[in-house]
C-alpha cells in the first residue's frame, strides 16, 4: 500500500471516530437518566471512540513525518525531494560529503590504505557509488596528479573499487582496471584513455544505482 492511500485511510478513519465520539456524547448526556447504564455505556463508548480517533491521528502524524533521505533530503525545505529531480550535482556534492568521513582529500582515499581496511565502516549500498565517483573526478579533473593517484595507489585499494563496480553488474570494467593497474612498468596513458571513454557511462551508470536504490539510504 502506497504512502499515500495509508494517510487517506488514516484520516477517514481518525475523522469517523472523531464524529462518533461526538455523537455518542451528546447522545449520552440527553438520554433518559431511568436508563443509567445504557447512558454510562454510551459515555464509555464515546470516550473510547475519541481515544482511538486520537491514535489514529497520532499514526498519521507519525506516517507523515519525515524520514531524511541521504540524496533526497533538502534541509531548507526540511523534507525530502522527488527521485526525479536528483541530479549528478546533488549526488556529487553528498558524495564528497561522505568522503569527507574517511579522508581529509580524495587524493588520500586513493593513496593512504584507507580503502584496504577490512574493518572498514562503510555500507554495502555505498560502495558502488563510491567506486563510480572516484573513477568519474579522475576523467572529469583529468590531470597528472590526479592519475598519479591511480598509479600510487594500492591492488587492495584498486581492487576494492572493482569489487564494489562488480556489486552493480560491472564485470567488464571491473576486470579492465585490474589488468591496467597490474601491468608494469604502469601505462597512465591506457588508464586515461579508457576512463575518458567511459566518462558518460559511469555517470549515467551512478546515477541509474543511486535512483534504483533510493530506498536504501534512509
Amino acid at each position: 500500500m502506497s504512502q499515500k492511500n495509508l494517510n487517506l485511510i488514516l484520516t477517514i478513519a481518525a475523522i469517523f471516530f472523531a464524529v462518533l465520539a461526538v455523537v455518542l456524547l451528546i447522545v449520552g448526556f440527553v438520554y433518559d437518566a431511568e436508563h443509567l447504564f445504557t447512558k454510562i455505556m454510551i459515555i464509555v463508548v464515546a470516550i473510547l471512540s475519541l481515544g482511538l480517533a486520537g491514535e489514529l491521528a497520532y499514526m498519521l502524524y507519525i506516517s507523515g513525518s519525515v524520514t531524511p533521505n541521504y540524496f533526497l533530503y533538502d534541509p531548507k525545505a526540511k523534507r525530502n525531494v522527488s527521485v526525479q529531480s536528483l541530479n549528478a550535482q546533488m549526488v556529487n556534492a553528498r558524495m564528497n560529503r561522505y568522503f569527507s568521513k574517511y579522508a581529509a582529500s580524495e587524493g588520500k582515499l586513493w593513496t593512504d590504505g584507507i580503502l584496504d581496511d577490512v574493518n572498514l565502516d562503510m555500507a554495502d549500498e555505498f560502495k558502488p557509488i563510491v567506486a563510480y565517483k572516484l573513477l568519474i573526478d579522475l576523467a572529469q579533473m583529468d590531470q597528472e596528479s590526479g592519475w598519479k593517484c591511480f598509479e600510487l595507489a594500492s591492488p587492495a585499494t584498486v581492487g576494492f573499487i572493482c569489487v564494489a563496480l562488480k556489486m552493480n553488474g560491472e564485470e567488464e570494467i571491473a576486470n579492465n582496471l585490474n589488468m591496467m593497474k597490474a601491468v608494469q612498468p604502469f601505462q597512465v596513458k591506457y588508464v586515461r584513455d579508457y576512463l575518458i571513454s567511459n566518462k558518460a557511462y559511469l555517470q549515467s551508470k551512478m546515477m541509474r544505482y543511486v535512483r534504483d536504490n533510493i530506498e536504501k539510504f534512509q
